[in-house]
């Protein structure tokens, strides 16, 4: 591989004339990805300062760089959040990174997927023109339908120079429980009578006994969940009322002192075994029959791995113990077993270590892509 030129980026000029240049010499350029073929590597971590915070219409317009961890401290001092950063899940996430894989939202249970909070954004096309997409305003529909489109996990098709975030007010109160279950039929049935709730969790975080040991660092006997109940304080304290006698049944209590939700930001950059974080989405009733077809492709291979994530909603995460070139086979595989289940497969894995985009959007994005992006310098697929 070619060397690799990193350069800091704080203004939209500067990226707008490295794109240009970059265009011109036909110069790989990367970000939030690996260079695959040398070039420079973009770096946005110093563009952040927060642009506009409007406490009283709840709402703030921040750079790329910002960290997650950090806006979640700074609107916290007013009474505020934004949803996808109100855990520890993605602290270590930039509001940028955020953005390109998709806008993750850990409690999108209650609150609805994390797009919803981004209202507007500013993009730098990598030919270098720019444009504004959405607005302060909900009923900005025509841009608030492009960012969507421009927010597309992993699609290389922009880079988010500026976000206007919707916020909203922190709970009175809040509840987390921290509960181990025998089985995953046991976890499975337990989300269905959550389900029947009028009010759900704000979010429900689950891991099988292999991956929850590495998320967490302790060895774990069982199905391990993690879930919170946010809310005025009489509302919340009827959940855990009902909560407790329905966990009774399963002869379980909660742990002493409930854990905080793993950060995964990164999990996908250790080589600590290979992750694979939002490539599955099935339904929660059938998550053990895809664990069991799991565990026998694993047994085949010799190898160790699990399932975690946020079950309720089908999002099945996956931990392997072997690095990344060795599970291509198997995540093929798997990605059938998920359709043969009445799931979908997001396309990530295709995206990250293979020929880019697949499926039904791949003509619409590679389309517009060779239009912004004429000698396809921004985050290179392999060819």
């Amino acid at each position: 591989m070619r060397d690799v030129k990193a350069m800091k980026v704080s203004t939209s000029e500067q990226l707008k004339e490295i794109l240009r240049k970059a265009q011109t010499q036909n110069t790989p350029v990367s970000l939030y990805r690996k260079p695959r073929q040398g070039g420079i590597a973009l770096d946005l971590s110093e563009w952040n300062e927060v642009e506009l915070f409007d406490v009283e219409n709840l709402m703030i317009v921040v750079p790329p760089g910002i960290l997650l961890q950090d806006l979640r401290t700074l609107t916290a001092t007013h009474g505020l959040r934004f949803i996808p950063a109100d855990t520890p899940a993605l602290q270590q996430l930039s509001v940028g990174e955020w953005a390109y894989r998709g806008c993750p939202n850990p409690l999108a249970w209650k609150y609805g997927a994390g797009k919803h909070f981004l209202l507007g954004s500013s993009y730098v096309f990598p030919n270098g023109e720019m444009t504004p997409v959405g607005g302060k305003c909900i009923k900005n529909v025509t841009g608030y339908d492009f960012t969507r489109f421009l927010t597309g996990a992993y699609s290389d098709l922009a880079i988010g120079v500026q976000y206007i975030i919707k916020l909203m007010p922190q709970p009175a109160f809040r509840h987390r429980y921290d509960v181990t279950f025998k089985s995953l039929s046991n976890v499975i049935e337990f989300v269905g009578k959550l389900q029947a709730r009028s009010v759900p969790p704000a979010y429900f975080f689950w891991a099988d006994e292999k991956a929850g040991s590495k998320l967490f660092g302790k060895q774990q006997q069982g199905h391990r969940v993690l879930f919170e109940f946010d809310g005025n304080e009489v509302e919340v304290r009827d959940a855990m009322a009902a909560i407790d006698s329905i966990l009774a049944g399963y002869n379980i209590k909660s742990a002493a002192e409930a854990a905080t939700l793993p950060d995964i930001s990164f999990l996908e950059n250790t080589t600590d075994g290979f992750w694979l974080v939002n490539e599955f989405k099935i339904s929660y009733t059938v998550a053990e029959k895809f664990q069991d077809r799991l565990k026998k492709m694993l047994d085949r291979h010799g190898w160790g791995g699990g399932l975690f994530g946020q079950l309720a909603e089908g999002k099945v995460h996956l931990y392997i113990e072997k690095p990344q070139p060795e599970v291509s086979s198997l995540i093929t595989a798997l990605q059938d077993e998920v359709c043969a289940l009445g799931g979908a497969t997001s396309g990530k894995y295709a995206r990250l270590y293979g020929s880019g985009a697949v499926g039904a959007l791949a003509v619409l994005e590679n389309t517009f892509k060779k239009r912004k992006d004429p000698q396809l310098i921004f985050n290179q697929a392999e060819r």
